[in-house]
């Protein structure tokens, strides 16, 4: 072995052989979760026939032995024994293809992991589609994966999200989480719109502080706002007149306003529908939830989508400027940076000609492509090629010349296909009413 690699170092083709072995361990690695998950569950039912422990019972001598054991023998905490336990049942007898697919190293165990994960609660005879619609999706980065798996739990049972979310709002609360160095963390665990929102105010307002001379980054600046905005209450609360507050924002009084796109589908929008929304940059959200954005928003995208594959097919009559239309386009095609494995959001990306204008590339959607920055730079050294397919399926080659796809996170009707039927509408909603800072 140490021949060998001796002699790939030293071969035009070193970088290859050593990436090619990466992705061989890789591999293999898969593998031996998958048996690691099958040994855990082996040795669960030794236990359950030899000292009658149960898994409905956790709370047992019997069970508790078990956990004390597989977390002696992998040196992890119990509550991560139990957790690996209940994993390990599911994948080997309530996802058998998941499992399958794991040892035939097609995804990775924290892929696996996401999908038994969001399964929890949900109609035992729904089950089978959940998992068969959701492998469909298993070449994703696991965030986006995850947040597929939150939309197809959604889309299988909308009416328990809206109970879901109710009883998750009575859990609201604010966290400290101490970090290293004198450091530490502070969040709050609240409803999604209003997380979203409050982060676009803090990026927005420090957007605006990044003058000429500022020497810090915007992830410190967006901390610097954070903190003042919280500590310096007296300074953003709303002024007091005759006795009355004045209805004011920190957001408002700056000229910032945070801008929330969601994705409401009209029957849901009419209270005809519990199908739920989609909210930018987190995922699913109950049709209350979404019925209620839809009666603020003063701004509206339309899109018709086919009723069968949810493919978009137009954007109606209210865009008609083609370069508007084209970003919004490739905005609710693309959602993130189409890299390989990055997740950035369009809001932070650039378009890109696939093919560049430079060499007669067109400005179609066909040839276009979000990118965030550092991306862009990548490909701007042509060390990365790619090519695009119809539907938006990009295929990038490695300067090793391995290749890698990423696929659109949705998928397009062709120019001037009839749709049979009435297509649903789909109403695209930000905040705030200023079309010239929507987010597409």
């Amino acid at each position: 072995m140490d021949e060998q690699r001796v002699e790939a170092e030293s071969s035009p083709t070193a970088a290859r052989y050593l990436v090619d072995r990466l992705a061989e361990h890789d591999s293999l690695a898969r593998v031996y979760q998958a048996a690691r998950f099958e040994f855990i569950d082996a040795i669960r039912l030794q236990f359950e026939r030899d000292l009658g422990a149960d898994w409905h019972d956790p709370d047992s001598l019997e069970w508790r032995d078990l956990r004390a054991e597989v977390a002696a023998v992998l040196q992890v905490h119990e509550r991560t024994a139990q957790s690996l336990l209940e994993l390990a049942r599911q994948l080997v007898h309530v996802f058998p293809s998941t499992f399958a697919r794991l040892r035939q190293a097609e995804f990775s165990e924290r892929h696996a992991r996401v999908l038994v994960e969001h399964s929890h609660g949900l109609a035992a005879e729904l089950v089978s589609e959940y998992e068969a619609r959701l492998l469909e999706f298993v070449d994703l980065p696991v965030p986006r994966f995850d947040r597929m798996a939150r939309k197809i739990r959604a889309d299988l049972q909308p009416e328990e999200l809206i109970e879901r979310h109710k009883e998750a709002l009575v859990e609201r609360r604010t966290a400290v989480e101490p970090a290293g160095d004198g450091m530490a963390w502070y969040g709050a665990y609240m409803s999604a719109e209003y997380v979203i929102g409050a982060a676009a105010a803090v990026t927005g307002l420090a957007k605006g502080l990044m003058v000429e001379g500022e020497t810090r980054t915007l992830q410190q600046i967006e901390a610097d706002v954070f903190r003042d905005l919280l500590i310096d209450a007296g300074g953003v609360t709303a002024p007091v007149v005759e006795g009355e507050p004045v209805q004011s924002t920190p957001a408002a009084r700056r000229g910032i306003n945070p801008q929330v796109a969601t994705t409401v589908p009209v029957l849901t929008a009419l209270g005809r529908s519990d199908e739920p929304g989609q909210l930018e940059r987190y995922g699913p959200i109950d049709a209350d939830t979404a019925r209620r954005i839809a009666g603020e928003a003063p701004g509206w995208i339309r899109i018709l989508t086919d009723p069968e594959d949810g493919a978009i097919t137009s954007f109606g009559r209210t865009t008609y400027k083609v370069p508007k239309q084209l970003r919004r386009y490739l905005a609710a095609r693309d959602e993130v940076c189409r890299f390989v494995g990055c997740t950035r959001s369009v809001e932070h990306c650039d378009v890109d000609h696939t093919k560049p204008w430079a060499e007669d590339g067109e400005t179609v959607a066909a040839n276009l492509a979000h990118l965030c920055k550092g991306h862009h730079m990548v490909k701007g050294r042509k060390r990365w090629r790619v090519t695009a397919s119809p539907g938006g399926t990009l295929t990038w080659t490695s300067p090793t010349g391995r290749t890698y796809t990423t696929k659109p996170a949705r998928t397009f009707a062709p120019p001037g296909r009839t749709i049979p039927g009435a297509p649903p509408l789909v109403m695209r909603a930000w905040l705030p009413d200023d079309e010239s800072t929507a987010p597409f």
